[in-house]
């Protein structure tokens, strides 16, 4: 998918605008939740999402989305990561 692709679906899904996050390489966060759902586009670099399910690791093209409430952590790849994200209350 690319980025005005994105921002589309994202609208359409009733997201805020999505917003450009970047990442330091080899980055591991600690387990957290969020009180909104989140929906992400991968720009650059990679991201592992690790919850109880399992790991999804996203690359450049790749989209991701996370309901809120989910306990969650994010690991980012040796090139950090770069990517879109939209966020959805409610």
């Amino acid at each position: 998918m690319n980025e005005a692709a994105f921002r589309d679906q994202a609208k359409i899904e009733g997201y805020d605008e999505p917003e450009i996050v970047e990442k330091e390489a080899n980055i591991t966060n600690q387990e957290h939740t969020h009180d909104f759902a989140a929906s992400a586009l991968i720009l650059a670099g990679q991201v592992s999402v690790v919850t109880a399910a399992g790991t999804t690791t996203c690359c450049v093209g790749d989209t991701f989305s996370l309901d809120g409430g989910i306990p969650h952590r994010e690991e980012y790849g040796p090139e950090g990561a770069r990517f879109l994200v939209a966020r959805r209350t409610g």
